[in-house]
C-alpha cells in the first residue's frame, strides 16, 4: 500500500493523528453536535484531555489491538475460508 495525501489535511505541525469516532462541536459555543469519525492530532488531544487520560486511552488502545492481532493470528492458523476480510 502506498501513503495517500488526505483530501482534507490537517495542519503542517500535525506529526501524529488517531482518527477518534465520537460526538464533535465545531466551536464550543455549539448547542448541537455531530456524530461522526475525525482525524483529531495527538497535540490537540492532549491540550484538551491531558497527558494522563490521553496515555490512559492509548494504552488501552493498544492492549486491545494487540489482542485483536492474536486473535486474528491465532484464527487464520486454523481457518480456511477466504482472505477477502
Amino acid at each position: 500500500m502506498e501513503r495517500e495525501d488526505k483530501q482534507q489535511p490537517l495542519t503542517d505541525s500535525a506529526l501524529m493523528e488517531y482518527i477518534v469516532h465520537g460526538e464533535f462541536a465545531y466551536k464550543e459555543s455549539d448547542v448541537n453536535s455531530t456524530f461522526g469519525a475525525w482525524w483529531v492530532p495527538l497535540r490537540k488531544m492532549v491540550k484538551e484531555l491531558g497527558k494522563e487520560v490521553v496515555e490512559q486511552k492509548l494504552e488501552e488502545l493498544d492492549n486491545e489491538i494487540k489482542q485483536i492481532q492474536a486473535q486474528t493470528i491465532d484464527d487464520a492458523n486454523v481457518d480456511s475460508s477466504s482472505d477477502e476480510e
